[in-house]
């Protein structure tokens, strides 16, 4: 039975635990470069891309950096869509790199309507770039990345993408679409342990890397990819964690990338029908598929269920960030989960609560879940 419901680190699968625990190999050598192969070329059909997408040794976070780092120079305008602490992510890292940035805020909890942005960036633009976050962690919010982008075509305005909880759970087109960056980290729907960050870039985005001007070493872009023509890092990597990797995306291409969109489709429909039926409430208006926010009622609070599921029934969940501390609680399923394991963790749920005197424990949270499968 699987414990672990929070957005990242995810549940890893057995096999993938078992080539992380593999002999190691030297990263400058023909066998470690057919390990990059497979899974430079694993990374492109899980991204979706015709192109190749670069790892770094980091957590997601660190192919943010190397994105804002690679693209720009100092006092480049951008716009950065904040509703959430990784929307926020990108301000920050783009403040920090001396750009100039504007904030178009959204209530926490909501999307960004596609046509009020186009319009915002029209009056207060032009933006050298637009940073979005496809699928909100701290929310557990979906934004409509194809739509806004249909509507930036043209524009001139590069467009990066945060994917880090959406890549391998929700549709992503970077080519179709005309996304210019997108980012994911290992410990989502990878089914890896933290540790390695991807960024893919587009043809356009390349050719910005030869001009830009913001320091950068480790987080070099084109480091990475010269490298990477090679099958090969730059600097040494974290080679146990790229073997699991390749295991993992040997996984994924079994499955089926259309396939996974729509294993997490139905993940998400019953985690959402289970806690309806629980008479709580979802925070988000626009809810992702890969983790499912919570309003926790006020006179338990989210730090108390989270700490009665795990006290006795073993699993661990995540809490609400910033301002939603105790507000709301997270269910994570993205990656290795199966509808049995929503089944699970809304069981467990249901007892919960029922001892804290807030619902019944007649099943009312799994048979609304089933019926979202049936």
């Amino acid at each position: 039975m699987k414990k672990l419901f929070t957005p990242g680190p995810t549940e890893v699968p057995s096999d993938v635990l078992a080539a992380l625990s593999t002999e190691t190999m030297h990263h400058r050598t023909d066998e470690f470069r057919d390990v990059m192969q497979e899974i430079s070329e694993g990374l492109a059909y899980a991204f979706r891309t015709k192109t190749e997408p670069v790892a770094f040794t980091s957590s997601g976070s660190g192919a943010m950096e190397a994105v804002v780092a690679g693209l720009f120079s100092p006092g480049e305008k951008v716009l950065a869509v904040v509703g959430g602490k990784f929307g926020e992510r990108w301000r920050d890292l783009s403040r920090a790199y001396g750009l100039d940035v504007t904030e178009y805020a959204v209530k926490w909890g909501t999307s960004p309507d596609p046509d009020e942005l186009l319009s915002f960036a029209k009056e207060n633009g032009p933006f050298a770039a637009l940073f979005l976050t496809q699928s909100e962690t701290s929310t557990g919010t979906l934004k409509d990345v194809e739509a806004i982008a249909s509507r930036f075509e043209g524009s001139g305005t590069l467009l990066i993408v945060d994917s880090v909880t959406a890549l391998g759970v929700h549709e992503l087109l970077p080519d179709d679409w005309g996304l210019d960056a997108v980012v994911a980290g290992s410990q989502k729907a990878f089914m890896c342990p933290p540790g390695l960050g991807f960024a893919w870039l587009s043809e356009r985005a390349w050719e910005r890397t030869a001009t830009s001007t913001l320091p950068k070493y480790y987080f070099s872009l084109t480091k990475a990819r010269e490298s990477l023509s090679k099958y090969l890092t730059p600097f040494t990597p974290a080679v146990p964690l790229f073997l699991g990797l390749r295991q993992s995306l040997a996984r994924m291409r079994g499955e089926g990338i259309e396939a996974i969109w729509k294993r997490h489709d139905a993940l998400g429909r019953g985690a959402r029908a289970g806690v309806r039926a629980l008479g709580l409430s979802l925070f988000s208006e626009a809810p992702a598929n890969g983790v499912t926010a919570v309003v926790a009622p006020p006179e338990i609070g989210g730090d108390a269920i989270r700490a009665d599921l795990l006290d006795a029934h073993g699993f661990r969940l995540a809490g609400g960030q910033s301002h939603l501390k105790d507000k709301i609680f997270r269910i994570g399923h993205l990656g290795f989960y199966e509808t049995a394991d929503i089944a699970d963790v809304l069981r467990a749920l249901e007892t919960v609560l029922s001892k804290r005197g807030w619902s019944d424990a007649d099943g009312a949270a799994v048979k609304a879940a089933e019926a979202e499968w049936k």
